[in-house]
């Protein structure tokens, strides 16, 4: 009988897990979803660019929050118009409240810290193990903090050394609307706007010192253990010009992403994010930016989940991070199961 009870236990167990398991995205047409890591070129920090979300919304009166971090080295240089050479830390606290069963309201408030950084020799050596030349960065001071800027009608803004520390970036408001929740077979579909309002410091670089607006559609389908995701935001700028640099009023940002359901708690993802231009006539700032993640997400509770991943840049390497670390924790309160 003690045999027969703990083989039943071990066929039994399982089941109880899956059963424990949050139901993260309220939606059988998604996975764990997106990692929620937005376009991190030293532009799109400073304007309003969107981060990837799950095409699901929160159930009504669920709360969640976000603690989220990422971790980048720049070295963009264009000698006649700006050496941006630099390292940030960026801490975002982001919440999201189910106003209904297809509304969402959500708030985010980024700080972070800019300075030289420590990872200028990791990257020399790492670029040289694969044997890419970058006699630029060679050249440059390690851990070096250096912003300079010079503007189309010879304005120059330069930060440096002592200029080095923390600051509050501009704070976002938003809400989505879930189009439609989906199915197995059919696309889970949310529509997303969301509002920009300064909070930072203009002078210092931490705001781009107006209120931007965003809307776009995101959509999510599963296919076996894999699940699609991608989306399509138009963001539009009330500043069209810093430091002297004349900006583009209006910008795309299109998302794709790939997730690989390992477990019912366990995901790898990869996914590119690609955003228009933002500036006019100033050098690969004028052009698309490309950026690749690699990562993984993981449920360490009912209430918990965690995110990491990695970023590189990819075609054009003078207006996004050289290289880039993102870690992510998202609280919910479990739901409780229906009583039967």
């Amino acid at each position: 009988m003690a045999r027969l009870l703990a083989c039943a236990a071990l066929l039994i167990a399982p089941a109880a897990i899956a059963q424990t398991d949050p139901d993260w995205n309220n939606s059988p047409a998604v996975g764990l979803g997106p990692l929620r890591l937005r376009a991190q070129s030293p532009l799109a920090i400073l304007r309003l660019t969107p981060t990837p979300e799950t095409p699901a919304t929160l159930a009504q009166g669920q709360w969640g929050l976000g603690f989220l971090t990422s971790w980048n080295n720049y070295f963009d240089v264009d000698p006649e118009r700006y050496t941006i050479d630099a390292e940030t830390l960026r801490l975002t606290l982001d919440g999201a409240y189910g106003l209904t069963t297809r509304l969402e309201l959500s708030a985010s408030l980024p700080v972070s810290y800019r300075g030289g950084g420590i990872l200028d020799r990791f990257i020399q050596d790492f670029e040289g193990l694969l044997k890419v030349p970058n006699q630029q960065r060679k050249q440059a001071p390690r851990n070096r903090y250096l912003i300079l800027i010079r503007g189309s009608g010879g304005q120059t803004f330069e930060r440096s050394g002592d200029d080095a520390g923390w600051g509050i970036e501009d704070a976002t408001a938003g809400v989505r609307y879930q189009l439609a929740r989906g199915t197995e077979t059919t696309p889970a579909v949310t529509a997303s706007f969301t509002l920009k309002f300064p909070a930072g410091r203009q002078t210092a670089l931490f705001s781009s010192g107006g209120y931007d607006v965003a809307a776009g559609l995101s959509a999510g389908q599963r296919l076996g253990r894999f699940n699609l995701y991608g989306s399509l935001v138009v963001m539009h700028y009330a500043t069209t010009e810093l430091v002297g640099v004349r900006l583009k009023p209006n910008q795309l940002s299109l998302f794709n992403g790939v997730e690989y359901r390992l477990s019912s708690r366990t995901s790898w993802l990869l996914q590119t994010l690609i955003t228009s231009p933002g500036a006019e006539q100033f050098g690969d700032f004028s052009k698309n930016t490309y950026e690749i993640t690699v990562g993984f997400k993981h449920i360490l509770s009912p209430s918990w989940l965690i995110e990491a991943s990695v970023l590189e840049n990819l075609f054009i390497f003078d207006n996004s991070p050289d290289v880039g670390f993102h870690v992510g924790f998202v609280w919910r309160p479990a739901r409780r199961a229906s009583g039967g």
